[in-house]
């Protein structure tokens, strides 16, 4: 993006502001995004309300009024996510604290969540906490779920949910069952959930082939209160098990192979945590034992000619410990300890009748300390942690990097409805591992990993905020760039630059949003392609979305969802042009106040039956690349019941 253009983009935001003042005092987190306002400094933030709206959903359902992280796939095998243009892959990810391993198969998501299971999210784009941990070269999404205490009403020693569903496109039928009580100081929760559907149909009436819904999930917490300690063990898993295309993101490829294959998805979280609660003293530890394992497995299907047909086995997973302490300092909170990750990759497979088998490792060690505080109308943070990162490849070379980060960030409230804000981080990442699919004979090689360098991250992020009753508006500028990033046997520099602008209003009974972002993103100084970005990132360019609910009685709400994607001009080798798209989704939901336990809800999905393929999907700037198109009109209904 020219500087022009950022300059413009600035003066837009600082004259018509469009961003919502924190609602904290500290300002290192950023902007922070829940159903109705957003503050400052880019973080997205998604509560409790919309994840109950969005139970029975997907990922993309989650970020849906948020344009700044756009979610691509048409079902949740597939479903991959990206903050402001920037892949996951090059954030750091965790589900309640616990890493997760992101680099597998760029033809399938890194992470599937259940929303189900959720009881918030926080993404940090570009400028993230020293104690987010290693590999937030782009920022952090954190995932964090729900347990039994979160659910249980005052003097209330047992309780569950069920929430069953039907969507007419696709034939799909969604049954969830939550069980959660406490007795004495031990706490439970078991969640189950199943999908099951047919392929769905597009917006132009076509059946996209191998589609279906077919997932399983399933969660086990279990938490204890010991004295001034709590203890919670987390179990988490969730399978997808069905025939998909052959490239499972895309419905194939002009010339190429497009038989379907059967994926098999097992994706499991474990966490064990003790925290102590934090009264105010020096003393206020936390520890945090994980493992998280995401394994993708593809199987062709057998024929008359080929008996014995090729197989792929990929496993991503990363095992971690967190201890730190958290304390107080003339009113500074001060968060400091140590962090270790083992993170693997193994690929084992067949292909053209010859076995194969691949591995590469990392071990990172860091340590860390972020301060987070208020002086007078200034809000700031800042934050250090230095890593020594070992990496082994698959012939067994060794490349070992350390490494220090840094992060600041200062709001000045210039009045009590006026602020400005800045941030800025410089993050050691170490090397990465590859996606495990990309594991292949060359990478066995001598001197294979010659090339390879760590990669370091230099983020920015400029925000003025103005906020008067129930108005909000605000806006700001934001900068990654990735230098040395990892692709495949090489590296790469990629930059993403764009602005936000936001405003909101809140009403008796209702709210209104509009979020609008564009964003550029370059490799080596050029515009690019989907193909260049895979595990890099996307080409989000100009994005709005509107969001509006309404009160209409005590007991019906009435709202709904705007998107509308610009047109964008293909880039590098690219042979066709991202097409523009406006998707509307609406919904009614109806709580009777006879039974105040009971909800039920109708959405009606893509309103207007938009053919289109997701700006975040794979592919769509290519005319060989039948891009996966999503779901057409969709009438759904659910029914939630506590007990």
């Amino acid at each position: 993006m020219a500087v022009s253009r950022l300059a413009a983009g600035l003066l837009c935001g600082v004259c018509f502001p469009l961003s919502v003042l924190a609602q904290e005092p500290v300002m290192l987190e950023g902007i922070v995004l829940t159903a109705e306002e957003q503050a400052a400094l880019g973080r997205v933030e998604i509560g409790a309300e919309r994840l109950e709206d969005v139970a029975s959903g997907s990922l993309d359902d989650v970020f849906a009024e948020e344009p700044a992280v756009s979610v691509g796939g048409g079902m949740p095998l597939t479903e991959q996510v990206f903050v402001n243009g920037i892949d996951q892959q090059q954030l750091a990810v965790s589900v309640d604290g616990a890493p997760q391993n992101n680099s597998l198969f760029h033809h399938t998501g890194t992470n599937v969540v259940d929303p189900g299971l959720l009881k918030a999210v926080r993404v940090d784009p570009g400028v993230a906490g020293a104690d987010a941990g290693p590999y937030a070269l782009a920022g952090s999404i954190a995932y964090e779920t729900k347990s039994a205490i979160d659910l249980l009403q005052p003097g209330q020693s047992f309780g569950g949910k069920v929430v069953t569903g039907y969507a007419d496109n696709g034939n799909t039928a969604t049954g969830a069952l939550t069980l959660y009580g406490r007795q004495g100081p031990v706490d439970a929760l078991v969640y189950v959930r199943r999908d099951s559907g047919d392929d769905y149909e597009d917006g132009a009436g076509n059946e996209v082939a191998n589609t279906g819904a077919d997932l399983n999930s399933a969660m086990v917490k279990l938490g204890a209160d010991l004295g001034d300690w709590r203890a919670e063990l987390g179990l988490t898993r969730i399978e997808d098990d069905a025939l998909r295309p052959y490239r499972a993101n895309i419905d194939g490829v002009l010339g190429g192979t497009n038989d379907p294959r059967r994926y098999e998805l097992i994706q499991t979280t474990e966490t064990l945590s003790l925290k102590k609660a934090n009264d105010g003293g020096p003393w206020n530890p936390e520890f945090r034992l994980s493992k998280s394992e995401n394994e993708v497995n593809t199987f062709d299907l057998a024929t008359d000619g080929e008996t014995d047909p090729d197989f792929n086995l990929g496993t991503a997973s990363t095992v971690s410990m967190v201890a730190q302490n958290v304390n107080e300092w003339n009113g500074i909170e001060f968060t400091t300890g140590i962090d270790v990750q083992n993170r693997k990759g193994v690929y084992d497979g067949q292909y053209g009748g010859t076995d194969y088998g691949f591995r590469e490792d990392t071990h990172n060690t860091g340590i860390f300390t972020q301060a987070r505080g208020s002086v007078d109308r200034f809000d700031f943070g800042a934050g250090l942690r230095y890593d020594w990162n070992e990496f082994t490849g698959a012939n067994g070379q060794q490349i070992d990097t350390d490494g220090a980060s840094v992060n600041a960030s200062v709001t000045w409230h210039a009045t009590n409805e006026l602020s400005f804000s800045g941030a800025y981080s410089s993050v050691f990442g170490g090397v990465g591992l590859a996606s495990v699919y990309d594991l292949w004979t060359n990478y066995a090689d001598d001197g294979a990993y010659d090339d390879l360098e760590a990669v370091r991250a230099q983020n920015a992020i400029l925000g003025v905020a103005w906020e008067r009753g129930g108005t909000v508006l605000g806006g700001d500028l934001f900068s990654t760039k990735l230098n040395n990033a990892r692709k495949y046997l090489g590296t790469v520099d990629a930059e993403t630059e764009g602005y936000r602008l936001f405003v909101s209003q809140e009403w008796q009974g209702g709210s209104a949003s509009l979020r609008y972002t564009d964003t550029d993103v370059e490799i080596d100084g050029s515009g690019t392609t989907t193909f260049y970005l895979r595990d890099l990132g996307m080409i989000p360019g100009r994005m709005l979305t509107l969001q509006v609910k309404q009160d209409v009685t005590p007991e019906i709400q009435l709202g709904g969802i705007v998107e509308h994607v610009f047109e964008e001009d293909g880039q590098g080798d690219a042979t066709s042009d991202l097409d523009r798209y406006t998707v509307v989704d609406v919904f009614a939901e109806y709580a009777p106040a006879q039974y105040e336990n009971v909800t039920f809800r109708a959405e009606i999905g893509n309103l207007f039956d938009q053919d289109y393929v997701d700006r975040a999907s794979y592919g769509g700037d290519y005319d060989s690349v039948l891009g996966q198109s999503e779901p057409g009109r969709t009438i759904a209904i659910s029914a939630s019941v506590k007990f």
